[in-house]
């Protein structure tokens, strides 16, 4: 236990955050260690330019950036302080006052934003709430540029987890300011890994995932209770993992009670589980997306890698009911490594003659059963020819594409031209000039700040790859208090006090270097991502102390 600051919401006077490896996990088993923090670097040399963690810097890569026509001015892109008028609104104190009022829990009632946005342009609304909220139409007429009415109501204004998310930007901004990377008053998103059970044995799951449950498992009231404090923060999204949930009896009823509420769900899922009834099921239940994974186009390869034969037609044959079924989208999820690194492009071909509407990449990181191959991570000179693919295919427009990989954001950066699509987080992308601004303040990785994962015991952690990471136990503390208040939150907000290159990097406010991959290899939070060019030389100290194949 830790003692709690002065100035403290939280009602215990203590926190449960902890640094934990849990005796079930391969960390506890190899005795893995973790520190509070990396030391400041010892460079005085606080410049993109700084030739001492890789051989090439930031600096260089940004002035060699060639993705805009002649007559454009690359800095005006490259430029981290590149403002929207909007951002210069945002900061005055009235507004923050405003956004405060506007965003502002009424009992018995919506947010004014929320009624606002729904009545916007509704031929059913009351001539008296259009009268009341004329105001705020006549700005969202002035900002939505070129966007039809029509789009932005079937977008937006019917959009119920856009529209929450909006409630969660109005407090944020007005609780702490802009600040860049934007930090929040509550996540926007979680994952919830909901339950340890698996009928699989893959050799890379960060879970630990097992064929039983853990006894110590959130039960269905439990989880149903802690989908209704979500809803209170405005949390707009959740994404079902596992451990493989569809096999939990109780996901189904939790999916409804999201449904209720309005919170955009989807579900994680190795895919041989799904039966077209099942996922008739998840539709009725509000599910928009099912995401599947998928680690070979070659069966016998992707069969070794999970642990069985036969899994990947049964996957296959999943994704084949989520593409029949009205209602849902597919996306197939590639972990990639050194075992399945040349097959990335004949994925997304596989994805795109599948029918799904996205790829998401699953950077590889040496955490759960993925400690035992840690030899098998990419290069950071791989993984950067890696995001270069990722981001042709984006630019394309064949299929959608998403990664938790946060370098993926400054890659769009520097290399798609002005209008081209731009990753905003780990969690989707925009277009043009404004998806570029929305990306700084996400602001690339946000475990702990942007988003947070559930385990099934109910532990609240910074993501999934970061299960030792623990900000506090839903049995013990409500959502709100233990995500405002653990010892991570400081260090996971503020990239002031990150290390290596990332402390100078320039594109640090849309990437800020993966916190879990710096955990995984140096066990500190604010370490610089190994995993980066910008850090190769790292990444060949790591190699060469054979740090990058040994638990530390």
């Amino acid at each position: 236990m830790h003692e709690i600051r002065p100035g403290s919401a939280n009602e215990r006077g203590t926190y449960d955050s902890r640094t934990e490896t849990a005796v079930h996990t391969t960390a506890h088993k190899v005795s893995k260690r973790y520190s509070s923090a990396a030391a400041a670097s010892a460079s005085q040399l606080k410049h993109a330019s700084r030739p001492d963690d890789g051989y090439v810097t930031s600096h260089d890569f940004a002035q060699q950036s060639t993705f805009l026509s002649p007559q454009d001015d690359p800095r005006r892109f490259l430029d981290r302080d590149f403002h929207h008028p909007l951002e210069n609104w945002l900061r005055r104190d009235f507004v923050r006052r405003l956004l405060g009022f506007i965003s502002r829990k009424r009992p018995g009632r919506k947010t004014i934003i929320e009624e606002a946005l729904e009545s916007y342009h509704d031929p059913n609304a009351s001539w008296s709430t259009r009268l009341k909220y004329w105001p705020i139409h006549k700005f969202i007429d002035r900002m939505r540029g070129g966007t039809s009415v029509e789009t932005f109501r079937e977008r937006i204004s019917k959009h119920t987890s856009t529209v929450r998310g909006f409630v969660s930007t109005a407090r944020s901004v007005s609780e702490f300011g802009l600040t860049v990377p934007q930090r929040w008053a509550a996540p926007l998103f979680a994952v919830w890994n909901f339950t340890q059970q698996c009928n699989l044995q893959c050799k890379h799951c960060y879970q630990d995932a097992e064929h039983e449950a853990l006894a110590t498992e959130l039960t269905l009231d439990e989880k149903l209770d802690l989908i209704d404090q979500l809803a209170d923060e405005y949390i707009a999204m959740i994404a079902f993992a596992g451990g493989e949930p569809t096999i939990s009896p109780d996901l189904l009823p939790v999916l409804r009670r999201c449904q209720r509420h309005g919170i955009h769900a989807s579900v994680a899922t190795n895919g041989t589980t799904l039966t077209p009834r099942l996922v008739g099921q998840l539709a009725d239940a509000g599910v928009k997306y099912v995401e599947v994974s998928l680690d070979s186009v070659h069966p016998e390869k992707h069969d070794a890698f999970r642990g069985q034969p036969g899994m990947w037609h049964r996957s296959v044959r999943g994704m084949r009911h989520v593409v029949e079924q009205q209602g849902l989208r597919l996306g197939i999820a590639m972990c990639v490594h050194q075992g399945n690194y040349a097959e990335v492009p004949d994925m997304l071909q596989f994805a795109v003659d599948m029918g799904a509407g996205c790829l998401a990449h699953f950077n590889f990181i040496p955490v759960g059963r993925g400690l035992n191959m840690t030899d098998d991570d990419l290069t950071p000179r791989q993984r950067q020819e890696l995001l270069d693919t990722l981001n042709k295919w984006m630019q394309s427009g064949k299929i959608g594409v998403i990664s938790t990989a946060p370098q993926l954001g400054r890659v769009c950066l520097a290399g798609a031209p002005g209008d081209g699509r731009q990753s905003c987080s780990h969690a989707g992308s925009g277009s043009g000039i404004k998806a570029r601004v929305v990306a700084k303040y996400l602001g690339g990785c946000g475990a702990g700040r942007t988003y947070v994962c559930v385990e099934p015991t109910g532990n609240i952690t910074p993501c999934v790859y970061m299960p030792q990471r623990v900000l506090g136990n839903i049995r013990r503390r409500r959502f709100r208090d233990i995500f405002r208040n653990n010892e991570f939150w400081d260090l996971l907000c503020n990239r002031g006090q990150l290390t290596h290159h990332c402390e100078v990097c320039r594109f640090k406010h849309y990437c800020g270097g993966c916190r879990a991959r710096a955990d995984a290899y140096y066990g500190a939070i604010n370490a610089g991502d190994p995993g980066c060019i910008f850090n190769e030389k790292h990444w060949d100290d790591l190699v060469e102390s054979a740090a990058a194949t040994e638990e530390m």
